[in-house]
């Protein structure tokens, strides 16, 4: 009995034992390291792969161990089993720049092919990746002939299109001067800088073999031209036209803002203005009047243009008539009245009769109406004529009651 229980508990302590130790590659195996991506920007990752082949030629068993080393960066996991002989882990490039020599080994068996030879496989990280392609831009895109200043910005990729961080680029520039002539990528994978100019430039970006550039405009103000419609009529709208032109025809230049004042203390402002710009205007007063326009461009530039009119007042005609316009009191009498817009005038508004001053008739034109005079007396019949500008005529009359 107890030679029995001693051979169980062996029995335990060997399946333990099993348990507890990582299965390795057996001897004479090799392994093959590879990487989906051999270029990265900093805090990049990419995923690779160990490939365990036993001398035979076969895949180890499924659940073999094997672990991951890299100069530089990380892994997540460090060690990992085979599954069809390919054991799999994440590469994580960290916040450094460098480059990665990555190895992987089970049991005896270390890695000696794949991407590279030697160590396994080789992994440029940050400033030690090769630039691909770089990206020049400027904000703004030009400035005005007095000069300004605007941001250029290089946005460096690697060679599979990902921006590269912590590469050093430098810039040249063809005219004005640079704020620094070499800057480092951000996060981002982009470098800036500032141009100071006052002539058209062209700054170039370099960083390793990848090169770019960006022009800078400097142009002219735009012209500014204004054109009225004939006899403006005080009360009547006035058709207003301000023509913009580019003083820059080899880059045409859109009018970011155009400001048009009327020379009656009033003024709009219209934006994002392309050629020509119609405004209506109503000018209250008759008189002479100046009015001003001001473009400016989206690179600073500003035209100005004045144009002077004179703007008259048409009145509409009025006119009153009694029948009788005497007779003995009390008595019937037809007042008639008249109403016509001025010439080129505005339409007319109302027609209002007064007798001494007191409103007896209103109406939206000429016409007749009855009034019985019910005293005797003198009395001033008034019509007073107004058009829809606010222009006002009157006619008056005498009547007399015995």
């Amino acid at each position: 009995m107890l030679r029995l229980l001693a051979v169980a508990i062996v029995t335990v302590a060997v399946v333990v034992a099993c348990d507890t130790v990582p299965l390795t590659s057996p001897t004479g195996s090799t392994i093959s390291v590879s990487a989906e991506k051999t270029v990265l920007p900093l805090g990049g990752q990419t995923t690779v792969n160990a490939v365990v082949t036993e001398s035979a030629g076969t895949a180890v068993h499924n659940g073999t161990t094997v672990v991951f080393q890299t100069t530089v960066g990380s892994f997540n996991p460090v060690e990992a089993q085979t599954r069809n002989g390919v054991a799999t882990t994440t590469f994580l490039a960290g916040s450094a720049s460098g480059t990665a020599q990555i190895s992987a080994y089970s049991g005896g068996a270390r890695s000696g092919s794949g991407n590279s030879s030697g160590s396994g496989v080789t992994i440029k990280i940050g400033a030690a990746a090769a630039a691909g392609t770089i990206s020049v831009t400027a904000t703004p895109s030009s400035v005005s002939q007095s000069g300004g200043t605007v941001t250029v910005s290089a946005l460096v990729f690697d060679a599979d299109n990902n921006p590269l961080p912590g590469v050093n680029v430098q810039f040249v520039s063809s005219t004005g001067s640079l704020s620094q002539t070499t800057a480092v990528t951000d996060a981002n994978g982009i470098a800036r800088i500032t141009l100071s100019t006052t002539q058209t430039t062209t700054v170039t970006a370099v960083a390793g073999a990848a090169k770019g550039e960006v022009r800078v405009e400097a142009s002219a103000a735009p012209t500014v031209s204004i054109e009225v419609s004939t006899n403006p009529v005080a009360g009547q709208p006035v058709a207003i036209t301000v023509n913009t032109t580019s003083g820059n025809n080899s880059a045409p230049r859109q009018v970011q803002t155009l400001e048009v004042n009327f020379g009656d203390n009033t003024s709009e402002t219209r934006s994002n203005v392309t050629g020509s710009a119609a405004f209506t205007h109503t000018y209250q007063r008759d008189g002479g009047y100046t009015i001003t326009a001001r473009a400016v461009d989206v690179a600073g530039n500003t035209g100005l243009a004045s144009r002077a009119i004179v703007v008259s007042r048409v009145v509409p005609a009025a006119g009153v008539s009694a029948n009788p316009n005497s007779g003995t009191a009390p008595f019937n009498s037809t007042i008639s009245t008249t109403a016509s817009p001025g010439t080129n005038g505005p339409p007319i508004e109302s027609v209002r009769t007064f007798i001494n001053g007191e409103l007896v008739h209103t109406s939206s034109g000429a016409g007749s109406f009855a009034y019985r005079f019910a005293t005797a007396g003198s009395y001033r019949i008034e019509t007073v004529v107004r058009d829809t500008g606010g222009n006002e005529s009157r006619a008056s009359t005498i009547v007399v009651a015995n």
